[in-house]
């Protein structure tokens, strides 16, 4: 009888899939930076927030067609792509009861965050600012503990570098200023190093869950 579980393809399709995560960081990293191009007027790092590239107009007054489209479709994406890697992260840590249950937490809340993330870029910043804002502030601590859960997952488990865990720590830390005062003005600044930290912390965890299934299809093989 057929058995699609013990099957070569079903690894493949899986290690397949595992590059959507890392896909979706890159595209995510390459748009926005390119969707602050093309703002209209020039955009201050600085001074405007990160949901100001997704405004139908600039702060100088004109249409804000390219960097709004590519800031929508940054999110999107990336938010799409991140399912597989809170989907098959847990497999790093499931040696424990303990690991098992901290990888089903991080997961779900990491899962749940996503639809948020996408109602967010659904919502301009300068049309819906109200829901664009209440949905950021429940994307925001979701990913944030999601990703905690995990970074102290990792340095508690040797097999894994600390610096995964160490540079998530970090991020959950300097997140907490955005979470107390999300309009205090050095937040603007604080939204980039974090969002961009994040995923990058993701592209990390994603390459480490890669690589063991990778060693693992090896050894069943």
């Amino acid at each position: 009888m057929f058995n699609f579980k013990k099957h070569p393809f079903r690894e493949s399709l899986r290690g397949l899939v595992m590059r959507f995560p890392s896909f979706g960081v890159v595209q995510f990293i390459l748009l926005t930076l390119t969707a602050a191009i093309f703002y209209p007027g020039g955009y201050d790092i600085y001074s405007q927030h990160f949901s100001e590239l997704g405004a139908t107009m600039a702060r100088n007054g004109e249409p804000n067609i390219v960097s709004s489209s590519l800031f929508l479709v940054a999110l999107i994406v990336i938010a799409l792509t991140l399912v597989p890697f809170w989907l098959e992260i847990p497999s790093l840590f499931g040696d424990t009861r303990g690991m098992k249950a901290a990888g089903k937490l991080g997961s779900a809340l990491g899962l749940m965050s996503l639809p948020f993330l996408i109602v967010v870029a659904l919502c301009p910043i300068d049309t819906q600012l109200d829901m664009h804002f209440r949905m950021f502030m429940v994307f925001f601590p979701l990913f944030n503990v999601a990703s905690l859960v995990y970074s102290i997952a990792t340095i508690l488990d040797q097999r894994i570098k600390e610096k995964h865990g160490i540079l998530g720590l970090l991020l959950f830390s300097l997140s907490i200023l955005v979470i107390i005062n999300p309009l205090a003005s050095y937040v603007p600044l604080l939204q980039k190093v974090l969002l961009y930290g994040y995923f990058i912390w993701v592209l990390m965890l994603n390459r480490v869950v890669s690589r063991k299934r990778a060693a693992s299809a090896i050894i069943t093989q």
